[in-house]
């Protein structure tokens, strides 16, 4: 992955870490959303690891996560129950190893398991 990756996404995450302790509720969530779909449109589609150990589903769904989407929202979306999908997420963190939306996203996009839609 590029520096330039690498380095936007741990700003996002130290972004979101910040958010989330509300030191800073000037930072928005929809500015961070925008980056990390920024970041997802910079990945080559053709350049997925064969590791991937995330299921089409599991993919779709992080790539949701990615844009911002809530878990209500993706349960909506997948005409799912908002129980299922955190089923999900919380099979996604294992395999991404991540304890946060953001740093499994940013984990997913390091080892190349995550493209753009």
């Amino acid at each position: 992955m590029s520096d330039i990756i690498n380095i936007e996404l741990k700003r996002l995450a130290k972004e979101c870490r910040i958010y989330s302790k509300s030191r800073r509720p000037d930072f928005s969530l929809l500015r961070i959303a925008s980056s990390l779909e920024s970041l997802l449109k910079t990945i080559d589609p053709t350049s997925i690891a064969a590791d991937n150990p995330l299921s089409q589903r599991e993919h779709e769904i992080l790539e949701l996560v990615g844009l911002g989407y809530t878990n209500k929202e993706i349960a909506r979306a997948f005409k799912l129950a908002e129980k299922t999908i955190e089923y999900y997420l919380s099979s996604i963190f294992k395999k991404v190893e991540a304890t946060t939306r953001t740093e499994a996203v940013a984990n997913a996009l390091r080892n190349k398991w995550l493209r753009s839609s």
